[in-house]
């Protein structure tokens, strides 16, 4: 009797472990669908040398996501990136990265990097945009100018 609740037991153990391995792994499927989203962003007319943008759910989406605009230029990859939908973009841009030198003192580089664009975006959305299911080959574009 007690060999035969060990050997269940250990078949349970077993089980288990098989289970909890598949659902930390998702069994490779995303429930939210991540989608992957790249573009450009310019102020007016120039590109946007350091700054973030962010993607917030503009409708019942679960989550939103963000990323670094370097030289005009971001980049959010599929593991990062947010479901299908409806989205409000929100940007900021600085007029320096803020990034210290290697080794140097927090403080020491001088005041922090100032928000370049007008107040008006602190407010409200740069944009809202429609996130679509892509290949990861061509992404979702965004592309925005503002002014």
């Amino acid at each position: 009797m007690r060999t035969a609740l060990r050997a269940m037991g250990s078949i349970s153990l077993a089980a288990l472990g098989l289970a909890l391995v598949l659902a930390g792994t998702g069994c490779g499927s995303d429930p939210f669908q991540r989608q992957p989203v790249q573009g450009n962003v310019k102020f007016a007319g120039k590109p946007i040398q350091y700054g973030t943008i962010r993607l917030e759910p503009a409708e019942k989406q679960p989550a939103g996501a963000s990323g670094s605009i370097r030289d005009g230029k971001f980049k959010i990859e599929r593991s990062a990136g947010v479901g299908p939908g409806k989205y409000k973009v929100w940007v900021q841009a600085f007029d320096k990265s803020g990034e210290l030198a290697p080794g140097a003192a927090p403080g020491s580089e001088g005041a922090p990097p100032k928000d370049i664009l007008p107040p008006k975006y602190l407010n409200e959305p740069a944009a809202e945009v429609t996130i679509t299911k892509v290949g990861d080959d061509k992404p979702n574009e965004v592309n925005l100018d503002l002014k």
